[in-house]
């Protein structure tokens, strides 16, 4: 039984869990520019209503990206910090996977077998994944990330896929694609608590990563980012 905090603040919206065994706690706001404000007393307070020390946990499970440049910054600055401090490992899940997971929990259908994200990514672009749904109800994916124009999301296929995540509402082009889809969830942000149990999923599996290897995925930019040499060892997609 893994207890894992989960910290998500690549987007508009913040929020952390808390994870044991089956059992979640979370704490979610969707506060613009009050990541830095509100990410630690969210810690504090699901581990004191758990009375829970942060060296008892397992690790630390956090939103990499692709999103907001300063929210991921915050969000792995306090990971770090944390997961040093308290010397446990991490496991970095994709934010746009989280927003797929959100979206098939909240209301899952008959024949709901793929899912489109797409977030807002300002400029005029979109950031953008397809997944599908295994037997077991988590999302895997289904070819790569990536940042593009909104006209350039592309579904794979239409029948039993879903619609999820912010572009939706803020492109018409995006917005008429949903409608053509059928499945449409509406205000669906990453959560801490989908990246948790997606987390709890891969660590099945695989072994979390060192402290030094919580790193943000941009996807925009990257040029911009300093390469770091390879270990063999990569994240929840």
């Amino acid at each position: 039984m893994y207890k894992l905090l989960s910290i998500e603040t690549s987007a508009e919206s913040c929020s952390v869990a808390l994870s044991i065994g089956k059992n979640t706690r979370e704490k979610f706001e969707h506060a613009p520019r009050r990541h830095a404000e509100l990410i630690l007393p969210m810690v504090h307070s699901l581990l004191g209503e758990a009375e829970l020390a942060l060296g008892q946990l397992d690790g630390i499970a956090f939103g990499r990206g692709p999103g907001s440049f300063t929210g991921l910054r915050i969000g792995i600055g306090v990971v770090q910090g944390l997961a040093w401090g308290a010397d446990l490992p991490v496991v970095p899940v994709s934010s746009l996977a989280a927003v797929a997971q959100a979206a098939l929990e909240r209301s899952p259908s008959p024949g709901f077998c793929r899912v489109c994200v797409a977030m807002d990514a300002r400029m005029q672009e979109v950031y953008t994944a397809n997944f599908a749904v295994d037997l077991d109800g988590f999302v895997i994916p289904s070819g790569e990330e990536q940042v593009c124009p909104p006209g350039k999301v592309r579904p794979e296929g239409t029948a039993g896929v879903c619609a999820a995540g912010s572009g939706f509402e803020v492109y018409p082009e995006l917005e008429k694609l949903a409608g053509e889809l059928g499945l449409y969830r509406r205000d669906c942000w990453p959560r801490a608590g989908a990246i948790g149990r997606l987390a709890v999923r891969w660590l099945e599996n695989n072994k979390p990563l060192p402290a030094a290897q919580a790193q943000p995925v941009y996807i925009r930019n990257q040029v911009a980012i300093k390469p770091r040499r390879s270990t063999g060892q990569g994240s929840v997609a």
